[in-house]
């Protein structure tokens, strides 16, 4: 049985959730994708009349068209404008479409898409060694949830390299990383050790 998170649902809620046995679904936020894609294209409605200011601008001076080819306030101007109105659009609707959420359960996490659940990325309460809210690098910058597997399940899993015990959960959730921190913290403590 799932239960869609929502906004009222609090840690505590979700815990007792799973204590009856059922899991609890953190989807991905719609509203904070719509967000990021008014901003974009705001951003890239803005670079398109500076770049159609600074171009009329210049034919009135005579200005040679070699100049804007070579100028690289030109270039970062176009780049914005692609990104901005070509790719940003194009990455949200396919975050939208590929409605990703992440089940928790008594049992442990996994992700889903679309609904249909990811066999292969579940991953058992008693599998990981710890769950923290920090940076992916040395310098400050945005934090994310990263947990860290055990040892026995890097090996079954047969992950290598430098990061192999280490995964971060992408953003984008309808829980910020702080209550999503907190309900994986909460969950991991208590099912860790039930789990055998």
């Amino acid at each position: 049985i799932l239960i869609a998170m929502s906004r009222p649902l609090n840690t505590a809620a979700a815990l007792h959730a799973m204590d009856r046995g059922r899991s609890v679904v953190v989807g991905t936020s719609s509203r904070k994708l719509i967000v990021i894609l008014c901003l974009a294209l705001v951003i890239g409605a803005v670079l398109v009349g500076l770049s159609v200011l600074i171009v009329s601008g210049s034919v009135e001076r005579n200005v040679s068209w070699v100049l804007f080819a070579f100028n690289p306030r030109m270039w970062a101007f176009a780049i914005g404008i692609v990104g901005c109105l070509v790719v940003a659009p194009i990455a949200v609707g396919y975050r939208l479409r590929r409605a990703d959420a992440l089940v928790v359960s008594n049992a442990g996490l996994v992700e889903s898409h679309r609904g249909a659940v990811l066999p292969a990325s579940f991953v058992s309460w008693n599998e990981i060694e710890r769950i923290t809210l920090d940076t992916v690098t040395p310098r400050p910058g945005p934090k994310y949830v990263i947990y860290y597997l055990t040892r026995d399940s890097v090996q079954r899993r047969g992950r290598t390299g430098l990061f192999a015990r280490r995964i971060t959960l992408r953003n984008g959730f309808e829980f910020s990383h702080r209550q999503l921190f907190e309900l994986l913290t909460a969950a991991h403590a208590r099912y860790a050790r039930q789990i055998r």
